[in-house]
C-alpha cells in the first residue's frame, strides 16, 4: 500500500528535514487541522508491501534491495527511488544516483530514508536541481541524523573519468 506525504516549507513540526538552505517539513497524511497548503504532495510506496498498481502510481519508492535507478526505469511516473541495502542506503532521482552516507556513524534506517527520499522529491518538485544538495538533515523530535549525497556513478568498478 503507498502513504501520501505531503512537505510544508518553513513551517514548525515534530519531522523536518534540512535540504539545501530550506526547512522542510514532512507528515504523512491524514493531517488534522488547518492551515497552509503543502507546497508538496506524494504517494510514497515499498515494492515489498505494494501492488504493482501502487507503484505504478508513486512519486517515491522504497526498496530494501536493488538498484534505485532500476526502479525509476521500471516505474517511469516515479522521481524518486531509495534502495536500503546491507551496504547503505542508495538514492536515484533524476541524472542523480548517489549513496546517502551517515555523518558521525549511525546508519541509513528505512524509515529515515524514505523520509530523506521525500524531502529530495519536495527539493525537486520545486525547481531544485537532483544533485545540488550536499547533505540532507533529518530533525525528528530532539534526534538530529545527518547524511551526506555522494555521487556512486562516479565510484561503480570500471567506470572511469578522463580529464580533458
Amino acid at each position: 500500500m503507498g502513504t501520501l506525504v505531503r512537505v510544508w516549507d518553513d513551517l514548525p513540526g515534530p519531522v523536518r528535514v534540512l535540504i539545501g538552505g530550506r526547512t522542510l517539513t514532512l507528515r504523512r497524511s491524514p493531517s488534522g487541522g488547518s492551515g497552509p497548503p503543502p507546497c508538496d504532495e506524494h504517494l510514497v510506496a515499498g515494492p515489498e508491501g505494494a501492488s504493482r498498481a501502487w507503484l505504478a502510481c508513486a512519486d517515491v519508492i522504497v526498496s530494501r534491495a536493488g538498484d534505485p535507478a532500476r526502479l525509476l526505469a521500471a516505474y517511469p511516473g516515479c522521481l524518486v527511488a531509495v534502495a536500503v541495502t546491507r551496504r547503505g542506503c542508495l538514492v536515484a532521482a533524476g541524472g542523480l544516483e548517489a549513496r546517502l552516507d551517515p555523518v558521525l556513524g549511525g546508519a541509513c534506517a528505512a524509515g529515515d530514508a524514505a523520509l530523506y527520499a521525500s524531502a529530495l522529491h519536495a527539493w525537486v518538485v520545486a525547481g531544485g536541481s537532483p544533485d545540488a544538495p550536499a547533505r540532507l538533515t533529518l530533525v525528528r523530535g530532539n534526534t538530529v541524523t545527518m547524511v551526506r549525497i555522494r555521487d556512486r556513478r562516479a565510484t561503480r568498478p570500471g567506470v572511469r573519468r578522463v580529464a580533458l
